[in-house]
């Protein structure tokens, strides 16, 4: 069944293209600015990246800078030029692998879930020193809802159907396999190739799958204490340096009344990386004794566990917003603490862990049973 109500191409498009005008002000543009004693702060997007690199961590503001500034304007350009492609009614050969390559980048493309963290660092600012928002981050946070707005109007069966082959090219007497990725049958005998739609490879069950999926999850569960018991943070103040672990942060902002923001850094930090650490271990429990039992269910969590992976990001983003400001010589600065890079590994790790996984392979052994 196929909703598309809310939907369309040329709404798709118009979205896409502002939201690429607004990048170039959300990344140079003043994000936030903050007056310290007299001592005027002003970051932008880029700035909270570079003080996790100079503090040490340069992996990780590899990550950061990615996720927030390369990996948006590439999911843009690229769904632009396909959006564009359609509209003037091309259709080159290379437009199928374009827009697979623009809806893998749409998860990793974190504006939306830097949102949430924009918020939450601003609150924790704005009690104890004068702050305001500054033209790039009005950018930034128009752009995190035309992200928004783009994923939920974008159509994407029927660019699928532009783009082509469809259905109609099938035969009905042949055996077919599923394209895991757009949907095309493919025959049985051409397992292994590219699909003629996606470009990517057409498999009955993705190989390696699970085990790749259990070694990413070993590891997500190898850096899932030091998360939680290391500080997230030290902050620096009058010669006191004090610690903050993701709990003690939650209770940080329920103390200052922040009850909706502690819920959404309680769930997106604490209940969302053990669920996907959870899930992704019941499946693998499951394909290893060939259970049949509650395959919906599996599935549905599959889906959803997906869908809600990348949110985890937002305890990061909370420390590179306020990172660059609180900063006055002697007298106050954030550090980065040591649980910063071993939860966002975590959030990596399940994210990639779950890209990989197969959820077809739970349902191997309920298609062996019916069709042997």
């Amino acid at each position: 069944m196929e909703r598309t109500a809310g939907r369309s191409l040329n709404a798709a498009l118009a979205i896409t293209l502002s939201a690429l005008f607004l990048l170039i002000p959300a990344n140079f543009l003043p994000l936030l600015k903050v007056n310290i004693f007299g001592v005027h702060h002003q970051s932008v997007l880029a700035s909270g990246i570079w003080g996790v690199a100079e503090q040490g961590w340069p992996l990780v503001a590899l990550i950061l800078g990615a996720e927030l500034l390369a990996l948006p304007l590439l999911r843009f350009t690229t769904l632009g030029i396909v959006l564009l492609e359609l509209y003037v009614g091309r259709n080159p050969y290379w437009l199928g692998k374009m827009f697979r390559w623009s809806e893998q980048i749409d998860q990793w493309a974190m504006l939306d879930v830097f949102l949430i963290g924009f918020g939450i660092g601003y609150e924790r600012v704005a009690p104890f020193l004068p702050i305001e928002v500054g033209i790039g981050g009005w950018c930034v946070i128009v752009l995190a809802f035309l992200t928004m707005v783009t994923r939920a109007t974008l159509e994407r069966r029927e660019i699928w159907r532009r783009i082509g082959p469809t259905y109609e090219s099938i035969f009905p007497e042949i055996e077919h396999i599923g394209c895991a990725f757009c949907g095309l049958p493919a025959p049985t005998h051409h397992e292994g190739k590219d699909c003629l739609r996606c470009g990517t490879k057409v498999w009955r069950y993705q190989p390696n799958a699970t085990m790749r999926t259990l070694a990413l999850t070993l590891a997500g569960f190898f850096c899932y204490p030091f998360a939680y018991i290391y500080p997230m943070e030290y902050n620096y103040q009058l010669g006191r340096l004090q610690g903050y672990t993701i709990m003690t942060g939650v209770m940080k902002l329920v103390d200052a009344h922040f009850l909706l923001f502690a819920i959404i850094i309680f769930c997106a930090s604490i209940v969302i990386p053990f669920l996907k650490l959870f899930m992704l271990s019941w499946f693998f429990i499951s394909i290893h004794h060939r259970s049949t039992k509650l395959l919906r269910l599996k599935t549905h969590a599959y889906r959803i566990i997906k869908a809600i992976g990348r949110w985890s990001h937002v305890d990061v983003f909370t420390v590179t917003v306020f990172l660059p400001l609180m900063h006055l010589s002697g007298l106050l600065a954030v550090y980065v603490g040591y649980a910063l890079p071993a939860f966002l590994a975590v959030v990596i790790l399940t994210m990639i862990a779950t890209d990989v996984f197969d959820p077809r392979v739970l349902w191997a052994e309920y298609e062996r049973i019916h069709h042997a």
